[in-house]
């Protein structure tokens, strides 16, 4: 079967890489005097820069398009690779440009300030970094205590501030103004991405629907199950397996949208249900909030069902651990029909949510199977119920980033292909 999913996410990179920067690089080049040609390699580097800058700044604004094509994770990940990318380049530009006056003064302090945000996003932003360097992981949680989730964004805000600069930059250099097609780049391209920025922050709605918060209890130690009630019609494409943003912008230190997974598959009553663990500040200041309550819920975003659908998937392997387990209940949910194999695992004596929902299952659906136990599975124990024909095969996974690469890798070396395969990592 044609590899769809890998095949657009390559793709994506591709476009981002490579084809969008093309354009700024041609007409440059070709509007470039001649005193100036033993200078376009740092010069084209430079353009490299502020094309990969500026597109890392329009996938912050979580394009719906793009997180249905490629997943939200995956998106960060371009995003947070565009940036270092962009800071690497920049560097060698600068190193390789002599330059004075104004235009030394904006370029030196873009770069300050990227490289400044790019340290501290490595450490407070980048889990899909520090979820593998256990230094930073423990640096991260000290740190956090200080620098809180809202006090992160409104500092990465300062890309903005930064990309403005290197914009100045570019405006005091007479030759290159003087190229025309390359400056209609640069100011529609510029434009285009503040614009996009400004309308997802400032937009209606921006931070998503008006709902209520109808039901709130702890669910287990330190967990708590919230039921929101949307509003008819709201604007939103929820699937089974999503993950919404919410926030209280009523409530101080609770403006900044968070994402959390749903329970249950979206249904016509308009009801969604989110399980949400303690972790920062945010989720421990949410446990004290009473329903009713207004909250601002966006979404939907993930690609569970995505992967479901595109490979026309007749049966589910689901392997769970922990709070992870949350979006694979809507799945199990949402997808009745589906011949299903459920292993759910947690740490020993950590609670086992929504068990009695489980056991529900599998006394009313003869094509669902669950297995529940404290403690990881072994290898064998999954491995031996994989089905001889695995052309209809979708493995989904749920849960630390440890156990999602192991039980990733694990079914790569069992034979699956990688479209077979999807766990949505929540490490941003």
């Amino acid at each position: 079967m044609f590899k769809k999913y890998d095949f657009v996410l390559g793709a994506v990179w591709l476009v981002v890489l490579f084809l969008i920067p093309f354009p700024f690089i041609v007409t440059f080049l070709d509007g470039l005097p001649s005193t100036y040609h033993s200078q376009r390699l740092p010069f084209v580097i430079g353009i490299f820069a502020y094309v990969w800058m500026l597109l890392a700044i329009y996938t912050s604004t979580k394009p719906k398009w793009l997180d249905r094509l490629i997943g939200l994770p995956h998106l960060y990940m371009v995003h947070g690779c565009l940036s270092l990318l962009a800071l690497v380049l920049a560097f060698l530009h600068k190193e390789n440009s002599p330059s004075a006056g104004w235009i030394k003064t904006t370029g030196d302090w873009a770069f300050d300030i990227f490289l400044g945000l790019t340290i501290y996003s490595m450490v407070f932003m980048a889990g899909w970094l520090t979820s593998r360097i256990p230094l930073l992981e423990r640096i991260k949680k000290t740190l956090e205590r200080v620098f809180k989730h809202e006090i992160s964004i409104i500092l990465h805000r300062l890309n903005l501030l930064a990309t403005l600069l290197v914009f100045i930059h570019i405006q005091l250099i007479d030759y290159v103004m003087a190229i025309k097609p390359f400056m209609a780049l640069i100011w529609l391209a510029t434009v285009f991405v503040f614009a996009s920025y400004l309308w997802s922050k400032f937009k209606e709605n921006s931070k998503g629907v008006t709902a209520q918060l109808i039901h709130h209890q702890e669910l287990a130690p330190n967990i708590w199950e919230s039921v929101i009630q949307l509003p008819k019609r709201p604007k939103l494409k929820l699937r089974a397996g999503d993950f919404v943003f919410i926030s209280f912008p009523q409530i101080k230190g609770m403006g900044e949208p968070h994402p959390f997974s749903l329970v249950n598959a979206p249904s016509g009553d308009g009801q969604i249900k989110l399980a949400i663990r303690g972790d920062g500040d945010f989720t421990r200041q949410l446990q004290t909030i009473q329903a009713p309550e207004s909250i601002s819920v966006a979404g939907g975003y993930g690609m569970y069902q995505t992967i479901i659908d595109d490979f026309s998937a007749k049966q589910l392997l689901i392997i769970g651990g922990g709070i992870g387990i949350v979006p694979l209940l809507s799945v199990i949910d949402g997808n009745p029909d589906l011949e299903t194999i459920l292993y759910y695992s947690v740490h020993q004596n950590s609670p086992m949510i929504y068990s009695n929902q489980i056991e529900q299952w599998q006394s009313e659906r003869n094509n669902f199977h669950a297995r529940l136990q404290e403690g990881r599975f072994e290898d064998e124990t999954i491995v031996n119920t994989l089905p001889k024909d695995r052309s209809k095969l979708v493995v989904l996974i749920g849960g630390p980033a440890r156990m999602g690469r192991h039980w990733k890798a694990l079914m790569l070396r069992e034979g699956l292909s990688q479209e077979q395969i999807y766990y949505e990592e929540f490490s941003w």
